[in-house]
């Protein structure tokens, strides 16, 4: 429902709509830029994950009843969460990176875990592993709902997180590009 006083969309109610999986199939990297997107005139059928139930809470929201789900953002999602097959992981660390709310415990060359309770199933980690050690196990839709509530926050901090370490690395370049100099004109 749009906002009387300003004619605007509501950015709580579509963020609120949207099933909080932070998976980017909408081309936005989570559910918060999605909403944001939304509020700035974006089609509101990109949220395959959420499927049709999302799609109608949106064009509620938005009064927008003309759109139609896109796939071509990608198949859906059902309620589930992802799991590592222990005895095939070799421990290559490059499914971590991927985890949009840190789910993945674990370092390279030991085994990892998904902590299942923590999971948004976004399938984000299945493609870069290279041994295909990760599966989905569907869940019960409250238990999504569940996890869904906890992940804007978890994601926010990763984000946070990488954008910290980005800059230092950026911030600390040229003291690096002064050390490497340094040792070039040693040798």
């Amino acid at each position: 429902m749009k906002n009387s006083d300003t004619n605007k969309i509501s950015f709580a109610e579509i963020h609120q709509a949207l099933p909080q999986i932070q998976c980017g199939r909408c081309d936005t990297p989570g559910c918060k830029e999605y909403a944001d997107s939304i509020v700035e005139g974006a089609p509101i059928n990109r949220c395959i994950p959420g499927g049709n139930k999302t799609l109608k809470k949106l064009q509620a929201i938005t009064g927008n009843h003309e759109q139609t789900l896109d796939h071509s953002y990608g198949p859906s999602i059902a309620p589930q969460i992802a799991l590592i097959i222990e005895d095939v992981c070799i421990g290559c660390a490059k499914c971590i990176p991927k985890c949009p709310v840190d789910a993945i415990i674990g370092a390279p060359g030991k085994l990892h875990q998904i902590d299942p309770d923590l999971c948004t199933g976004c399938e984000l980690c299945i493609e870069p592993c290279p041994v295909d050690c990760i599966v989905v196990e569907k869940i019960k839709s409250n238990d999504a709902i569940t996890l869904g509530a906890q992940s804007q926050e978890r994601y926010d901090q990763k984000r946070l997180r990488v954008t910290t370490n980005k800059k230092k690395i950026t911030l600390n370049s040229s003291s690096n590009q002064l050390i490497a100099n340094f040792y070039k004109k040693l040798l």
